[in-house]
């Protein structure tokens, strides 16, 4: 009975084994399966060895021995997101007529990360000029110093978490003079792939600082439409939005960041 026990976890052991690339992954690991959404029909595991651009090798989150699946309708649709790697972590969805074929494959682990889009400020409301008056009257160092891009966006983590790009650290508590302001960064924490969606949920925690329960938890939902090592697209609503992959959130923004600063030191000096 010891022997067959044995027997049964070292066939066990092989089968995971045989979906990394000599322990190149590390202690990455596919994404648990309790975290699933109800009602996400994604399957969820990693891809192993032999996969290529007409089949994925699969080893579900659920356990089991590798199976494959045909993509090369996927393929031709552009419904493959990411360059799939040997253990990598995989959202697969499969055609409802042939379990056979995936018609939807996302490498999770290429999603994860920085991903930002450029952001310029714009003018305040001015009760006595209109735009045209106030941008004539400034120099263009002065238009240089004021309308610095930044990086707006999200950073996608490990276990579903989340979190905001697009802060930046004010480092007097003055009153904000400054004639332009920025579009409030919007708050993520957490993220999911829901039926082949990429859902990412807003703040948890309302003005007041009151929790929002779950249910009411706002979310933007895209559809992915390009991922790849340094870019990303996808549909949120009616605007497909173009995002390039940054270091992190504090690399993203280390210009601003610099500029902001500066700034800051100049209205403390007049002041």
């Amino acid at each position: 009975m010891r022997k067959l026990t044995l027997l049964l976890l070292i066939f066990s052991l092989f089968s995971v084994v045989a979906c990394y690339d000599n322990g190149a992954v590390g202690d990455r690991g596919a994404i648990d399966k309790e975290v699933k959404l109800k009602g996400d029909n994604t399957l969820y595991g990693l891809a192993c060895d032999g996969c290529s651009d007409s089949v994925i090798v699969f080893l579900p989150n659920e356990g089991g021995d590798p199976v494959k699946f045909n993509i090369v309708n996927a393929m031709k649709n552009n419904q493959v997101f990411g360059d799939i790697e040997i253990g990598d972590e995989l959202a697969v969805l499969l055609n409802p007529k042939d379990s056979t074929e995936a018609t939807l494959v996302i490498d999770l682990e290429q999603i994860k990360g920085t991903w930002t889009f450029q952001v310029i400020p714009k003018l305040k409301p001015n009760p006595t000029k209109t735009e045209e008056e106030i941008m004539a009257e400034m120099s263009d160092s002065m238009k240089a110093a004021l309308f610095v891009p930044r990086e707006y966006g999200f950073t996608l983590k490990s276990y579903n978490q989340a979190s905001p790009v697009g802060y930046i650290f004010k480092s007097n508590t003055l009153e904000d003079e400054s004639p332009v302001e920025y579009p409030k960064v919007t708050v993520y924490t957490r993220w999911h792939i829901y039926n082949g969606w990429l859902y990412i949920y807003k703040d948890t925690i309302d003005e007041k600082g009151n929790r929002i329960p779950d249910e009411k938890v706002g979310h933007d939902d895209g559809i992915l439409k390009h991922l790849s090592a340094d870019s990303m697209a996808a549909l949120f609503g009616k605007k497909v939005m173009q995002y390039h992959r940054k270091k992190n959130a504090i690399e993203a923004n280390k210009k601003a960041q610099e500029a902001e600063q500066k700034a800051s030191v100049k209205d403390t000096i007049k002041k």
